[in-house]
């Protein structure tokens, strides 16, 4: 047993020599895995220079804008050098400026100073340009066969609108689109494999002119239509309102838009009073009549028609009628017709109110001492409440008050005057339910 006894002694300090460096190792390690000084881990990007992009840019009044900023260190402070006409959002942790310009009559230049969380800063430079001034958008026909502002079935004419400045100067290269809105026509196109479109986008020349040439359809029966133009920079739209003529062989026919009006009154009782709906002429061959199935169930105006484009107008004067036909004939003896309907509408029927009156207005008295005086109260709306003015520290007394309902109320408790001596004169206000409430007012005079 005395071999293994010393076998044992010899390898504890062996032992304690690998433990230590073991520990060693370790150490070196920094304790493990998952150690800070691990070459291997990955390492955190360092952020980018700070940027704005674009760093110059030009906008346009009432049009919002906006800017990216990149790199830095989020969150961002932004600064406007003329927060009145460029006002700016104070911070942004999202990387987007949005910017809505205000109204300027003239070019304004404004700085955009933004500072990140790291002190960092950059800027750009925002031209602010006056807002662009659409005017009325025109239609105007290849020729005047169907009349004014009207274009015949499968002929053509220009639409056209200007971009201007504040100053009346026309701002060349914006971009236009032109739509149509309804109606049987369509816009000209250079795409040879799509010669008639339903938009279509142009750029204004340098007097800012824009326009296009728009088509109505071969055979179109004669029927209203719209065109609109939108300014794309700024969102800015005219409409336009023209009106397809139908022809057949060269030759316009004789039509009326609207062929139909309906029109309702104020309320279920009532039909309408004094609406004008003018019905226009196209075609055939002026001078044109106009003759009504019920002449006294509207007020007619230009009942002759000089020439094609202009209208007959009709002024309702509360009569209901549903039809009433217009005939309107043309100077060959050509005929069509036109509908006028006027009914009642969905509304509650209200009650005028009658004036609320007290009669008499001055009631004399010999005697006041004991004496009873009647007042009748009509009109306006019950109930009514009437108040008495104290003269010399006496009240009248008014019974009944409130009044239920027109009728008479009698007032007792007067006393003559003694500073100064009679004739006394007693005030009253009636005041009835109505919203807003009516009122009237009497006397009463005690002569002793």
């Amino acid at each position: 047993m005395a071999p293994n006894r010393l076998n044992a002694r010899w390898l504890r300090p062996a032992f304690a020599t690998l433990a230590l460096a073991a520990l060693a190792v370790l150490g070196g390690c920094g304790g493990g895995s998952g150690a800070p000084n691990n070459p291997y881990a990955p390492q955190p990007v360092p952020p980018g220079p700070l940027i704005i992009a674009p760093s110059t840019i030009t906008v346009y009044a009432n049009t919002p804008a906006s800017l990216d900023v990149l790199g830095g260190v989020s969150p961002f402070l932004v600064v406007s050098s003329n927060p009145t006409i460029l006002p700016l959002a104070s911070s942004t942790s999202t990387g987007t400026i949005v910017m809505l310009p205000t109204n300027v009559s003239a070019t304004a230049s404004v700085i955009i100073t933004v500072t990140d969380s790291a002190g960092t800063q950059a800027e750009a430079t925002v031209t602010v340009q006056p807002a662009p001034i659409f005017n009325t958008l025109t239609i105007t026909p290849a020729n005047a066969t169907c009349g004014a502002n009207a274009v015949c079935s499968g002929q053509t004419a220009t639409a056209a609108v200007t971009v201007t400045g504040p100053g009346g100067a026309g701002i060349p290269g914006r971009q236009v689109r032109f739509d149509v809105v309804t109606g049987a026509f369509a816009i000209q196109s250079n795409d040879p494999a799509n010669p008639l479109v339903q938009t279509l986008t142009v750029v204004s020349d340098q007097f800012g002119n824009a326009h296009v040439i728009i088509q109505a359809n071969v055979g179109a029966p004669t029927q209203p239509a719209f065109l609109r133009a939108t300014e794309l920079t700024t969102g800015d739209q005219q409409t336009a309102q023209f009106t397809i003529v139908q022809t057949t062989n060269g030759s316009s026919v004789l039509s009326v838009v609207p062929a139909t009006a309906t029109i309702t009154g104020p309320d279920s009782a009532t039909c309408s009073s004094g609406f004008r709906v003018d019905y226009f002429i196209y075609g055939g061959t002026p001078p044109y009549t106009v003759q009504s199935t019920f002449p006294n169930a509207v007020n007619l105006l230009n009942t002759t028609v000089a020439a094609s484009g202009l209208p007959f107008s009709a002024i309702t004067n509360g009569s209901c009628v549903d039809p009433l036909i217009f005939t309107i004939r043309d100077a060959t003896g050509l005929q069509t017709t036109a509908t006028l309907i006027n009914v009642v509408g969905t509304g509650t029927p209200t009650t005028p109110v009658s004036p609320l009156t007290a009669a008499p207005k001055s009631q004399p008295i010999a005697a006041c001492n004991g004496a009873t005086a009647s007042e009748l109260i009509t009109g306006g709306t019950a109930p009514y409440s009437i108040s008495a003015a104290t003269v010399q520290g006496v009240t009248p007394i008014v019974s009944p008050s409130p009044l239920a309902s027109p009728g008479y109320v009698n007032i007792s408790g007067m006393q003559p005057g003694t500073l100064p001596p009679p004739p006394t004169t007693y005030s009253f206000i009636v005041t009835d339910a109505s919203k807003p409430a009516l009122q009237a007012t009497f006397t009463i005079v005690c002569n002793g």
